[in-house]
């Protein structure tokens, strides 16, 4: 059996699967049309360097497959954690068309339902919230279909929207490839809000699942018309948390595409919108701060590869940082501690992230990259690097 076919099946194995049914189609025609070095791709078919989320993406283009493929996502071996995702998929395909003849639901009960679903997001218990959002939604969309021209329909449709931005992220969390169409779906509701921030912010956010396939160039021409409708709006707290949040986005997107000097050049701009913040301010539910900046700028870092400069731009965030966001953090740290071969640190901040945001934690595939890396250089695997592969659902 070649080195290649030995270990736990992670992202290289998949590529070099992949790549060895495209006849004339060798490790060097492929790297030329991922335009990466041929080193590069030896090296993650072989296990000994996680295949970043670039690489990925670049890989799938190359081989005419999707990210999703080579991640393998969704994942079935979570299927009871994943139950609520195939009729939250329905129910956004259906969208408007949920809409019955029902009465309308008060709008102020609603709006306790999506803060609900919303606070279950930020705590990662995507299993709950997908439950909880397809008939949310039916409801929602209901009500806004009855509702009156005016204030009413207005703060319909941005519940209506709050709550599609929730279903984007869950099922951009959880592998499903219609978190395009949620995105699409909130922006469409966005622009009956009454709210042009609103409608600039989910602009851009359209750009996430597209950032995800590798889709750069156009995640970014998103990103930058969401940045120009709210510069256009009156300069406050909220227009320019909508800025830096997308200038953020725009920062990790030219971090994929290798160009440091761009994505500094966003970072600084966040942190210039961020320091007018005052402290603890969220508008949009985007929880854009200062510290939201530093995260970025650490996984700004890592995804151009450069492990030593994400670690040393980590600093301590603050208590308040929501317990999803520190353990997206503490991913990238383990990441970056890899790439700069310390190890011993790479499980300390797995297991931070684990006890952070669990289910987050558990689906990422940079942690299944990451685990299946630090087996694969690691001739004696500790117990508990073998208790997190288990928890983690990867065979090692």
């Amino acid at each position: 059996m070649a080195a290649e076919d030995r270990g736990p099946a992670g992202v290289g194995r998949r590529v070099r699967a992949a790549r060895k049914l495209h006849p004339n189609l060798g490790q060097r025609q492929l790297a030329d049309r991922m335009h990466v070095s041929v080193s590069l791709v030896r090296q993650v078919e072989q296990g000994r360097k996680p295949a970043s989320p670039a690489f990925v993406a670049a890989a799938a283009r190359a081989l005419n497959l999707t990210v999703y493929d080579l991640y393998e996502q969704p994942s079935p071996q979570f299927g009871t954690e994943r139950e609520g995702i195939a009729e939250l998929e329905t129910a956004v395909i259906a969208g408007p068309a949920l809409a019955t003849d029902d009465p309308p639901s008060p709008l102020d009960t609603l709006a306790r339902a999506v803060a609900t679903v919303a606070e279950l997001q930020r705590k990662s218990r995507y299993d709950r919230s997908s439950a909880a959002m397809p008939d949310l939604l039916a409801a929602l969309h209901t009500t806004a279909a009855h509702a009156h021209a005016g204030a009413e329909a207005e703060r319909a449709h941005a519940l209506l929207t709050h709550l599609y931005q929730c279903v984007t992220i869950c099922l951009h969390r959880m592998g499903s490839p219609l978190a395009g169409q949620a995105a699409e779906r909130a922006a469409t509701a966005a622009g009956s809000s009454g709210d042009p921030l609103l409608a600039a912010l989910c602009e851009g956010e359209i750009g996430l699942p597209l950032m995800h396939r590798g889709a750069y160039g156009a995640a970014e021409r998103l990103a930058a018309t969401g940045r120009r409708l709210a510069e256009a709006e009156p300069t406050g707290p909220a227009a320019l948390t909508v800025r830096g949040y997308l200038h953020l986005r725009s920062a990790i997107l030219s971090a994929r595409s290798g160009d440091r000097a761009t994505s500094d050049a966003h970072l600084a701009e966040a942190a210039d919108c961020a320091r007018i913040l005052e402290p603890g301010a969220d508008f949009y539910d985007t929880a854009f701060d200062p510290a939201n900046v530093t995260i970025h700028s650490v996984a700004a870092a890592v995804e151009l590869g450069d492990g030593a400069t994400a670690l040393s731009r980590n600093t301590p965030l603050p208590p308040n940082t929501l317990a999803s966001r520190k353990g997206h953090h503490h991913v990238d740290l383990a990441r970056a501690a890899l790439l700069h071969g310390r190890r011993d640190q790479v499980l300390i901040e797995l297991n931070n992230a684990r006890a952070l945001a669990p289910q987050l934690t558990r689906y990422h595939p940079q942690v299944h990259e990451t685990v299946i890396t630090l087996a694969h250089q690691d001739r004696r695997r500790s117990d508990s690097l073998a208790t997190f592969a288990r928890w983690a659902g990867i065979q090692l």
